[in-house]
């Protein structure tokens, strides 16, 4: 599956990298992963690894907030956890000759062009030198991994910034299936799914995490969405040797792979869909056909509702009825939008007192989901 000169982002979870009960440490996990990921990088594939683990390893140390499950809580024992697991990511690579380093983001940052052109440059000079990534997310300063992905998201968002080939998400099942295998004796493992067949799947995997993570099967399903938006596939896997992640990309054991249904996008389209804001604007039948069939800007006329804030410059998603067909940069603040919904280019100034052209979002600006 992957091509010498092509980059994957593995992420590891927390069931993965630390045992229940009593937290305890799988050195021999972290030594595998290493050694695995040592023999891609002999064969020509770079590997950016994204590592949960922090707060599990912080249980370890401060016994009063192991059983905390607040967000400030965990937020303390991701801190103290984050450099025993950076300590341990260098051990097993040191037993390979190799060397890792750390990147700590946040979505924030990589929601901010320049921040993620240069989150994409220095994982690409970390490669470029031999040095093997590890990237968490910044859990002192931000808190979703913490509240809600587990670093799902996180792995898909590195993709899209750096433009890999594709993410493999490891967990503790071997991917997804048709129903709760817990559950439902007649669940079957789906082998492989296009993005477009995801949709219909959310009520087989719905569902918490394991005691260690927090991400669950759901998070796997918006991050495998997340990057194939991109262009980018998805591998969910779980119960594989950890020493044989190469076998694994190709396919040799149970897993579950999600297809892009579009090629890889260039680097600033990958920015804007991986970044699609909390603004909303709904756009009429017309609109809509003339946006998905000849990629054309979204102009006042066009508009019917808007909903959330957002000022220009910030992304947003278009919708037409419940659909998400586009994400792009707006023109107007959001109440502008409101103002000048139904207009047409004559109006704009009329209702305003100004105008900056009858286009809301610039094809220019606009990516197609």
């Amino acid at each position: 599956m992957l091509e010498r000169g092509t980059t994957v982002v593995v992420k590891f979870g927390s069931s993965t990298l630390v045992s229940t009960p009593g937290n305890a440490i799988n050195d021999a996990n972290f030594n595998s992963i290493a050694r695995s990921i040592v023999e891609l990088h002999q064969a020509g594939v770079n590997v950016v690894v994204v590592s949960s683990g922090a707060v599990a390893l912080g249980r370890r140390q401060l016994s009063d907030l192991a059983d905390k499950v607040d967000v400030t809580s965990k937020q303390v024992l991701a801190t103290i956890g984050q450099h025993h697991l950076m300590a341990l990511w260098s051990s097993a690579f040191a037993q390979v000759a190799t060397l890792c380093g750390q990147v700590l983001v946040t979505k924030a940052e990589l929601s901010s062009r320049t921040a993620n052109l240069n989150v994409r440059d220095t994982l690409q000079a970390m490669l470029n030198a031999g040095v093997v990534p590890i990237v968490n997310e910044n859990d002192s300063v931000a808190v979703d991994e913490i509240r809600y992905g587990d670093n799902d998201s996180l792995a898909a968002q590195v993709a899209l910034a750096i433009g890999a080939a594709g993410v493999v998400l490891w967990t503790d099942v071997p991917g997804m299936y048709t129903a709760n295998p817990r559950t439902d004796d007649s669940a079957r493992l789906i082998a492989s799914l296009s993005a477009s067949e995801l949709e219909q799947f959310r009520c087989c995997v719905a569902g918490a995490g394991t005691r260690l993570g927090t991400g669950g099967m759901m998070t796997k399903l918006d991050a495998a969405s997340l990057a194939a938006t991109g262009g980018i596939w998805t591998r969910i896997v779980g119960c594989a040797p950890l020493d044989a992640l190469s076998a694994v990309i190709a396919g040799g054991y149970p897993s579950t792979l999600v297809t892009p249904t579009v090629a890889l996008q260039d680097g600033r389209t990958r920015w804007i869909l991986a970044n699609p804001g909390d603004g909303r604007i709904i756009c009429n039948v017309g609109a809509a056909d003339w946006i998905i069939s000849k990629g054309a800007s979204l102009l006042a006329v066009g508009v019917i509702d808007v909903s959330g804030s957002f000022v220009r410059g910030d992304i947003v998603r278009i919708f037409h009825a419940e659909t998400h067909i586009a994400t792009g940069i707006a023109r107007y603040d959001a109440n502008e939008v409101v103002q000048i919904s139904g207009c047409r280019d004559a109006d704009i100034e009329k209702v305003l007192g100004y105008t900056a052209g009858p286009v809301v979002i610039h094809r220019d600006d606009l990516a197609l989901v």
